[in-house]
């Protein structure tokens, strides 16, 4: 007697990036490289070849431009609650950007550090500009009521 064998097949899950192999931990293992452990991209592709994976520069770049929207959602969010705290640290600092489009390489842009205070769970944001002016600050923190933590730097009073 012959028994009846049914098959499943299971739904796979859907693809980070369409059309794309790259799996959830291999975009956290790129992303965590490079801004965890300042591992710049052109040291992560010879990395990559070391272990004879051919993984260009481009297309790392691809895939850290790729997963910085793919979490743009949870960064709004984070945004979001902190922007209802009681005290956030604030500041800046210097930055300078090899290839921005329409500035020369010598060109000073900043980094601004925002941080909420106090809590279990930190919340840490940075938001690049090309200057130092206090807008920036009021732009980012738009809708926060709190205490803001600074120092003492009167880009702070625009908020």
């Amino acid at each position: 007697m012959v028994e009846h064998v049914s098959y499943i097949t299971a739904i796979s899950p859907k693809a980070l990036i369409p059309k794309s192999l790259v799996s959830p931990s291999v975009m956290a293992y790129i992303m965590n490289q490079k801004f965890v452990n300042a591992m710049p991209l052109y040291r992560q592709e010879q990395e990559f070849k070391r272990m004879d994976v051919s993984l260009s520069r481009q297309n790392l770049s691809n895939r850290m431009i790729r997963g910085a929207n793919i979490l743009k959602p949870l960064a709004n969010k984070m945004k979001e609650i902190m922007l209802l705290k009681d005290v956030l640290h604030a500041d800046e600092t210097t930055l300078e950007v090899l290839c921005e489009p329409g500035r020369p390489a010598q060109t000073t842009s900043y980094m601004w550090l925002y941080r909420t205070s106090g809590c279990d769970e930190p919340i840490v944001m940075y938001d690049y500009q090309d200057g130092r002016s206090g807008i920036h600050v009021k732009n980012f923190l738009s809708g926060f009521k709190g205490y803001l933590h600074t120092d003492g730097w009167g880009g702070y009073h625009r908020l």
